[in-house]
């Protein structure tokens, strides 16, 4: 898993330079993969040595992120 790690640091540090979006220092990735039976799984892929805890604290905050404009479109009524 960590060569999986390094190729996805690098590859994410390649598309956010890219784009001009700054320096990847860290990053936690979650995927939704298909295995060869059409089972979905999901994946979480971090970029090495990041510590658990910093994982766990940067998806938190990626789940606030996503809560509030989510709520924000139910309680105007637009659950589309």
């Amino acid at each position: 898993m960590d060569e999986l790690g390094e190729d996805l640091e690098v590859s994410l540090a390649i598309v956010l330079g890219e784009a001009e979006m700054g320096m990847l220092t860290r990053a936690v990735v979650i995927a939704e993969v298909l295995d060869d039976d059409g089972e979905r799984n999901l994946m979480v892929l971090t970029t090495p040595r990041l510590a658990e805890w910093d994982a766990l604290g940067m998806c938190r905050y990626g789940q606030l992120c996503l809560e509030g404009p989510v709520t924000a479109l139910f309680a105007d009524g637009d659950d589309e």
